[in-house]
């Protein structure tokens, strides 16, 4: 007689639309969607679902979700990198003062005929900026095997001080206002243009993370760096990697807080790693290494700028929106921590 060999069946659609709904980005979904209806009751006039509204909130979104993506694939290799708000404050000053010196002074009409090729090189310096400052860290940390908090603790004070040493601790003036009205103002179907950068590029991290060896690589060394040495990754290389996608990252967010502002805001970023952080973590990421998602990180980064949006409009100091964040990052954490048990 032969044996009889049990036939295994796949998922049926029941139980995948189950486990879609126990995911993290579900609960983060009914989370936005609470967030959404208690600002809309207490929002004066309900105005908290003004198209106008949603809009900046997309808009303030777009960086955020850039440095979140960034930080997800740091994260998910077992590293941290808190130098990604310096960064992205770093390559604005850079983008900015690039597109000055190009565009030069405005005609006497108040247009700038170079403005084009400015605005261009300008994004191109914010991404090497950025670029170059991932590749330091994750140089720091693979050559010299100093613990990543410490490298991109110490490289965010390089970053900011930098940025205050070349604009002498002043935002950076004369940019072409087509940085704003050609891109950072503009929307296609009533979604900001940026947004719609952030979440491209969101998709390609994700198919980047999830598809390739590249991201299997920076998983398998988060979980464990001597197993994957022992497999055949080359740890190094995909540290610095991952170094450089968080860096490049913060460099175009740079980029689109000029687009946003119109000019820089070296002073307005003291919470925006926090925030990242904490939306990457909120996501799926675990703080430990070995698990991440682009798709959590993205959903949860409208957490914080919903919360902001909605303190502002119902007149909350910004003092308790601060504490909101931290606030937010210590759920974060404590949550990766059940996680992980």
């Amino acid at each position: 007689m032969t044996a009889t060999q049990p036939t295994l069946r796949a998922p049926s659609n029941r139980a995948r639309a189950g486990a879609l709904m126990r995911s993290t980005p579900a609960y983060i979904v009914v989370a936005l969607v609470a967030l959404v209806v208690v600002f809309t009751i207490i929002s004066p006039e309900g105005r908290f679902l003004d198209a106008t509204n949603l809009q900046a909130v997309g808009r303030n979104s777009a960086g955020l979700v850039l440095l979140a993506v960034g930080l997800t694939f740091v994260l998910g290799a077992g590293h941290i990198d808190l130098s990604v708000g310096a960064t992205l404050v770093l390559s604005s000053v850079v983008a900015g003062t690039v597109a000055v010196d190009i565009a030069g002074p405005p005609s006497a009409s108040g247009v700038f005929p170079s403005a084009g090729p400015a605005i261009a090189v300008a994004a191109l310096a914010a991404v090497v900026v950025g670029g170059i400052a991932g590749l330091v860290n994750g140089l720091l940390v693979t050559k010299l095997k100093v613990n990543s908090f410490v490298v991109t603790l110490g490289t965010m004070g390089v970053a900011t001080g930098a940025a205050q040493v070349l604009t002498n601790g002043s935002n950076v003036a004369g940019i072409p206002p087509d940085v704003q009205t050609s891109f950072g103002l503009n929307s296609v179907a009533g979604i900001p243009l940026p947004l719609v950068l952030a979440v491209v590029v969101a998709l390609v991290a994700g198919v980047v993370l999830s598809q390739t060896s590249a991201g299997r690589h920076a998983l398998a060394i988060g979980s464990s760096s001597d197993g994957a040495m022992r497999a055949g990754v080359n740890v190094q290389r995909s540290t610095i990697a991952v170094f450089v996608i968080s860096g490049l990252m913060a460099g175009i967010a740079g980029f689109l807080d000029i687009t946003r502002f119109g000019t820089t805001a070296i002073s307005g970023h003291e919470t925006t790693m926090l925030q990242a952080l904490s939306a990457v973590i909120i996501g799926g990421t675990s703080l430990f290494g070995g698990r991440a998602s682009v798709l959590g990180s993205v959903l949860a980064t409208f957490i914080p700028t919903m919360l902001l949006a909605g303190f502002v409009m119902v007149g909350v100091s910004s003092f308790y929106q601060n504490i909101a964040i931290g606030a937010v990052l210590i759920i974060a954490v404590w949550l990766d921590q059940l996680r992980g048990k």
